[in-house]
Order: C-alpha cells, then sequence, then structure tokens
C-alpha cells in the first residue's frame, strides 16, 4: 500500500486537531500540554485564564495559534499548532513566558503531549520503535513492545543527545490503525505509553523540567508531531516518511529538495597541495562527485603531524581554536574553496564549535561563557546571548572566508553533565533548552546568512536524529561504528534496513571501496567514501583501487538516489546474522519505477531466496531489470507481490540488484 492518505485519514487528523488544539480543547480540558503549576495541574486552571484564539488558513497548512495568559501571575501560553491538509500530520510546540513582574511558581514536569488513545482491551496494542546510534553494529535496528492492560514502557534519551540510544520516533498500532509520533528535540527527552482498560496514555515531553521563569524569560517545550494512518503498519511508515519529505527536509535551492551528495572525504591534517592535488584527481576521473570534505584536523597551532590519522593526531586538543594550522594551510582553506567552485563542487568542513578543549581560544578568552569543565572539555553556553552570537559569527566567517558550501558540525560529548551541574534546584532544566534553543538560533542565522548552504549534522555519528534537525541538516555520518571496526557491510546494510524506516535521508559509507558486495552495502539516499588518513597525495594509492568498479558503482549510485525519496519496504526481517540474506525495496509510486537490493551474508548456506515486491499496481506490468546480468522480463504487479521473485546468487558474500519499471 503506497503512501498515498485516504480521505478517513486525513479526517482524523482534522478531528484530532479540533478537538485537541483548538478553544474548546481549553474549555474541555483537554489541551494535550500539561504540567503542574505550583501545586496545581495546569489543566485544573487553563480554563479560567484568558484566552485569545487565532487561524490561518492556507492550501497546504491550517496554523492555529492559542495564547493562554495566567491574569494572576503573569504566566503566558503561547501554543502553536499545524494541520497538514496534504498528510494525515499534526503538530505543535508551546511557549511559555513570564510577562509578569516577579518569578512565576514551579512548572514541574512540562509535557507537550498528554492525550489517550481509545483502545478496548481486546485489541492487539504494538509499538514500532528504534535503537538510535550508540556506535554498534545494531545501530537503528527495529523493535516493537506489545503492550498490554495495565502495562507501562518507556523511552527515553540518554545523557542529552535525542537519538542515543532510541531514535525519537515511534508508531504506536492499535488493530488495523494507529499513530506515529516524532519528538522534535535535541536534548533530552521521554516517552511513556501506559495501557489501561480504557486505551494507550502517551505522554512526551523533556526528560527532566522543575523550574521558575524570571520576568522577560521565556523557554518552548519539543515539537510534537502526530500522523495517523489506517490498514497496514507499512502504510503508516511510508506516510511519515512522505510528509517528512514534503515538509521536513531542507530546500537549499529553494523549492527543490536536498539533493543527497556523493561525497569524497578527507583526513583535514594534510598540507593544501596535496588537498588540490586528490580534487584535482577526482576532476581527471570524471567520475560522479557532489561534494569534497575535510574533516577534522585542519585547525589549531600545534605542531603539523605528517602522516597523522584521527587515532593518533592532536585534533581533539584543537577543538576551539578554529584557524586554519598555518603549517599546512598557510593561506586558510580559501584555495579549497575556490578550487571546489571552479570544479563544480560543494566544499563541505568538518567543526565542532560547542566542545572547546582547555587553554583554547574561547576558554582562555570568555571562561564566563562556557559550563564545565568535565576532563579537559568545556561546553559553550548557547543559551547566552552573547556566547551565541560570537560562535554565529565565527562560524560564519569561516564559511565566507573559505568558500564552505556544506557545514559539517560535530557535537563528541554528553551535555546532560554540563546542563545538570549548571541548574539551580528550582531551576531544573533551564540551561539545557538555553542551550537547545540557542542551537537552533544559531543554525538558522547561518541558513538566513548564507542562502543555499547545506547542514551536515554529526554527533558521534547520528547521535542528533530528531524532527528539529532534520528539518535544518542532513546526517552524512550516520554512526561512528565505522571507525571502530574495519569497515563492515553488515553494519551498513542494518543502518540503512532500520533507519529508512523513520528518516528518508542519511549517507552510506564506502570507507574503504573494494568489492562489489562492500560498495553496494554504503548505497543510499546520499554516499560518503574517501581515506581518513594524512600523509602526502599519491595517485598510485587511488590508482591501487579497482577503479572501473568504483566508476560502475558511482554511477550505479547516481541512477538509484530517486528511488531512496520513494516508499520503503523491508523484505525480509531484520538481523546482523552472518549467515543470513538482507533485502529491501525502494518504490517510487509516482514514477512507476522502483529497485530490490539483495544481499547474501558471507556464512549464509543459501544461494537463493524468495522477496515479494510490495506497493506495486497488481493490474499492471512492470518490466524488471537484473543490472548484473542484463536480464529483462515482464510480469504483474500482482504476481510480483504474490509469487515475487526467486534472487539467485551464487557467491558469497554478494549482492543482487534489480530495477524496475511500470509499462
Amino acid at each position: 500500500m503506497s503512501a498515498i492518505p485516504t480521505s478517513e485519514e486525513l479526517s482524523q487528523a482534522r478531528l484530532w486537531f479540533d478537538t485537541f488544539l483548538s478553544e474548546e480543547a481549553v474549555q474541555h480540558k483537554v489541551l494535550p500540554l500539561t504540567f503542574a503549576y505550583g501545586e496545581t495541574p495546569f489543566t485544573e486552571l487553563m480554563a479560567g485564564w484568558q484566552l485569545t484564539a487565532s487561524v490561518e488558513p492556507g492550501d497546504k497548512q491550517v496554523r492555529r495559534e492559542l495564547l493562554l495568559v495566567d491574569p494572576e501571575n503573569g504566566l503566558e501560553i503561547r501554543l502553536q499548532a499545524t494541520l497538514y491538509q496534504d498528510y494525515p500530520a499534526v503538530e505543535w510546540v508551546a511557549y511559555l513566558k513570564n510577562v509578569g513582574q516577579k518569578d512565576t511558581a514551579i512548572l514541574d514536569d512540562i509535557l507537550p503531549l498528554n492525550v489517550t488513545l481509545a483502545a478496548s482491551t481486546e485489541s492487539s496494542c504494538c509499538l514500532h520503535y528504534a535503537r538510535g546510534s550508540v556506535c554498534r553494529e545494531h545501530d537503528f535496528e527495529p523493535l516493537q513492545e506489545e503492550l498490554r492492560p495495565g502495562g507501562v514502557f518507556e523511552l527515553a534519551s540518554r545523557a542529552g543527545r535525542s537519538s542515543d540510544p532510541w531514535l525519537p520516533f515511534f508508531n504506536l498500532q492499535l488493530d488495523q490503525t494507529g499513530v506515529v509520533c516524532a519528538v522534535g528535540w535535541t536534548g533530552g527527552w521521554k516517552a511513556v505509553l501506559s495501557r489501561s482498560e480504557d486505551g494507550v496514555r502517551l505522554q512526551a515531553g523533556m526528560a527532566k523540567t522543575h523550574l521558575k521563569l524570571h520576568p522577560g524569560e521565556e523557554i518552548r517545550t519539543p515539537r510534537m508531531l502526530l500522523l495517523f494512518w489506517q490498514g497496514e503498519r507499512r502504510h503508516g511508515q511510508n506516510l511519515l516518511r512522505q510528509f517528512l519529505l514534503a515538509h521536513h527536509t531542507p530546500r537549499p535551492e529553494g523549492e527543490q529538495l536536498l539533493q543527497g551528495p556523493i561525497c569524497w572525504g578527507n583526513w583535514g591534517e594534510v598540507r593544501v597541495a596535496d588537498q588540490l592535488a586528490k580534487l584535482a584527481w577526482w576532476r581527471e576521473q570524471g567520475m560522479p562527485l557532489d561534494v569534497f570534505w575535510i574533516d577534522a584536523g585542519w585547525y589549531g597551532d600545534a605542531p603539523f603531524l605528517e602522516g597523522s590519522t584521527v587515532y593518533n593526531s592532536q585534533w581533539y586538543r584543537q577543538t576551539g581554536n578554529w584557524r586554519p594550522n598555518r603549517e599546512a594551510y598557510p593561506e586558510g582553506l580559501g584555495p579549497i574553496g575556490e578550487a571546489c567552485r571552479k570544479a563544480g563542487y560543494d566544499f563541505l568542513v568538518w567543526i565542532e564549535p560547542e566542545r572547546p578543549f582547555k587553554d583554547t581560544d574561547l576558554p582562555r578568552q570568555h571562561p564566563e561563557w562556557l559550563l564545565g569543565p568535565r576532563g579537559d572539555s568545556y561546553l559553550v553556553n548557547l543559551g547566552l546571548p552573547e556566547a551565541r552570537k560570537w560562535i554565529t559569527d565565527l562560524i560564519s566567517g569561516l564559511i565566507t572566508e573559505s568558500g564552505i558550501t556544506f557545514y559539517r558540525q560535530d557535537f563528541n560529548t554528553d551535555p546532560a553533565f554540563f546542563w545538570e551541574q549548571a541548574d539551580a534546584p528550582d531551576r531544573v532544566g533551564m540551561t539545557e533548552i538555553g542551550h537547545i534553543m540557542g542551537l537552533y538560533a544559531f543554525w538558522d542565522e547561518l541558513l538566513v546568512r548564507h542562502p543555499g548552504l547545506k547542514i551536515d549534522n554529526c554527533s558521534s555519528g547520528g547521535r542528533r536524529l530528531d524532527l528539529e534537525m532534520i528539518s535544518r541538516s542532513i546526517a552524512l555520518w550516520r554512526s561512528d561504528y565505522q571507525c571502530i571496526i574495519d569497515f563492515d557491510p553488515i553494519g551498513m546494510q542494518g543502518q540503512t534496513w532500520g533507519l529508512s524506516e523513520w528518516v528518508p535521508l542519511s549517507a552510506g559509507v564506502m570507507e574503504k571501496p573494494n568489492t562489489l558486495y562492500s560498495m553496494r552495502s554504503g548505497l543510499g539516499p546520499a554516499l560518503v567514501l574517501g581515506s581518513f588518513e594524512g600523509g602526502a597525495f599519491k595517485p598510485e594509492a587511488m590508482e591501487a583501487m579497482p577503479l572501473d568498479l568504483l566508476r560502475q558503482v558511482l554511477e550505479e549510485e547516481r541512477s538509484l538516489q530517486p528511488y531512496f525519496y520513494g516508499d520503503y519496504y523491508p523484505l525480509l526481517t531484520y538481523t546482523p546474522a552472518r549467515d543470513a540474506w538482507a533485502a529491501w525495496q525502494f518504490d517510487r509510486p509516482d514514477a512507476g519505477e522502483g529497485m530490490i537490493q539483495a544481499f547474501r551474508r558471507q556464512e549464509s548456506p543459501f544461494p537463493r531466496m524468495e522477496v515479494r515486491a510490495q506497493g506495486l499496481d497488481p493490474e499492471a506490468t512492470y518490466e524488471v531489470r537484473d543490472v548484473d546480468t542484463g536480464q529483462v522480463w515482464s510480469v504483474s504487479g500482482g504476481e510480483l507481490m504474490a509469487s515475487g521473485i526467486e534472487v539467485e546468487i551464487a557467491e558469497r558474500p554478494a549482492s543482487k540488484l534489480l530495477v524496475y519499471r511500470r509499462v
């Protein structure tokens, strides 16, 4: 079933919008926002507050704002809600401000989502969710939990990064209906599902809040998204994918969606002449390439280390000295940016501005802007306007002077420690809120100052994947698992397998391109390949790669990329086992085209596997082409879905790629 919303699904979203995010919701005390105000639940107070409502209709969205003001103590709540007309989706965020002359009472456990979904005791109730990125083979593994009457299940981020250890996306299936929930918050969050005889109570918000607001202070809640679906659970997952592509994906060129790039990554502690030689080599080869990437190590004042790597360099001790190393880059990064511009490549540069190391520029110049230390590292307090402005001006200046067109921000620390240490007992959550609001303001300002800028979101791999961040960026390095092993194709397959259900755009990796099996394991909406090692450029080392095979796979990547923007169907049960197969399908129902990838792993005893396609028109005829053999045959969509395709892979490990189109 393809991701085309039904009229019933759209009506359900509108009913929810009008029931729970309206003036009537305030009067009936069913507004989803809840917290204790002093010692009284907000739901018991809000009907007596001053209420102003406004509606802004539109072809694609209906926006509603509810403004609630406590007439006695000056707490103002501004709830901004959006109903999407083209998808059965509703989202909202609340802003809380003290417009009075004295501190507010304590606001405790602020939850922007607190609702009960109807379900009888006989109904099946299953929560579908996924691991986040924790630098392990099973990153993004799909999971499920059966919720029985009386049961409680909780998901929560760990240590302040939003997709560690769980993705902040989940799908609650109630018989043949369901709702997908997404939490837009790049810090600590929690979600609690409690099943009773009446239904399932769903609560979500920040992990910890117990705070008062000083006069003039304003905070915001996490952004909440609910997307309603009926029928098959996979339909709901694909509705989510298409909704996120339509409404929560960057469009750096205006109307056009961000196109996943093919990137060549390079270690930063390398002399400029060698970087330019690599860039020239790529141009001469004529291979598809979109982004030339300079990773960590390009900055600071430490002595240049010839032949350094991520493991022996002082790169981490120089975070905070955001000046090009003059021994490696005597004229800065500008010559590389200019060479990229002439070659038609984006220029991507790695920076980690939130975590300065001791004795670097920011700790020396403005210690009052820092939290910590923890060990030898600090955290910049982005909740301070002056600190945020300094960071914004610094990064914006580097972007301008270096010709950076793709800004890569990393974040290699757990921030919860810093936030918790800074909070007073009656201000729990304030430092985190200030930092996360500051992070969004920082990125938004960069995007205003540099139209067309693209952002790569890395946080020790994909540990900051949430609704807010994917709206502004793409994750080109979705797990650091690649950093701790000698490239594992199965780990890469698993990342595509699990993450594709929830986050449409991310990059696969071909860190060591050598075999067709390993290369195809890294294909995705975007692709990263490269050599993150230092030393002089040696053309013979590049030419030792299987260049003809590399060119073939890069051309495959380019031709397949449109399919990754379509509907996604896992065709086998997820497993990281070495003796199994992996297979999935990406389908573009709008174009009548798609692809199936299959992988026979190194210990699998089975040379054949039957896979049944999904989401096709059963009455249509499809032309299927085996990319490896060139064989072409025609078959009905009904047969492809009912009887399937017998895929044969004689060798192991090896792969099979099939593409199809409706005729």
